[in-house]
C-alpha cells in the first residue's frame, strides 16, 4: 500500500475510501456495545487489511486489543471506535448524506428550470390573450 497522489475531484473514485467509509459507519452503528474483529481484514486483500487497521489505530480512530480465548497462543485482535473515531464516523455519515442530497439537488434543479419555462410560457400566452382581447 503505497502513498498515491489523488486529485480532490476524484476522491469518490477511490475504492479504499469507500470501503473504509462503510466500515466506519458499521462501527458507529454498534457503538458502544460492540467490539469487532475481522471486518477490516475481510474487506481488503491479504495484508492490506492489517495495514489499514494499523493506520486507523495510529491515527487514533480505533483502539486495538486482543480477545482472550482459552490458551490460544496468539488470540485475534479486536477493535472498536475511539472518541476521535466517533467524530470521524459522524463526519462520514454527514458526507454520505450530502452525497445523497447532491444527487437530489441536481434533479431539483432540472425541475426548477422546467417550472420557470412553463411559467414563462404561461405569462407569454396570457399576455397574447390580453393583447388580442383588449388592445386590438
Amino acid at each position: 500500500m503505497e502513498n498515491q497522489i489523488v486529485k480532490g475531484s476524484e476522491i469518490d473514485k477511490i475504492e479504499m475510501f469507500k470501503t473504509v467509509k462503510g466500515i466506519m459507519i458499521e462501527f458507529l452503528k454498534g457503538y458502544p456495545a460492540y467490539i469487532y474483529w475481522g471486518i477490516i481484514e475481510g474487506r481488503f486483500e491479504k495484508g492490506v487489511g492489517d495495514k489499514v487497521r494499523d493506520i486507523l489505530e495510529q491515527h487514533g480512530l480505533i483502539e486495538v486489543g486482543r480477545v482472550k480465548i482459552g490458551n490460544v497462543k496468539e488470540p485475534p485482535k479486536y477493535y472498536r471506535l475511539t472518541p476521535r473515531g466517533i467524530d470521524f464516523a459522524v463526519s462520514v455519515v454527514n458526507l454520505e448524506h450530502s452525497e445523497k442530497m447532491l444527487k437530489y439537488s441536481k434533479e431539483m434543479r432540472k425541475f426548477t428550470i422546467a417550472i420557470i419555462i412553463i411559467g414563462g410560457l404561461t405569462l407569454l400566452l396570457s399576455g397574447l390573450t390580453f393583447y388580442f382581447q383588449f388592445l386590438r
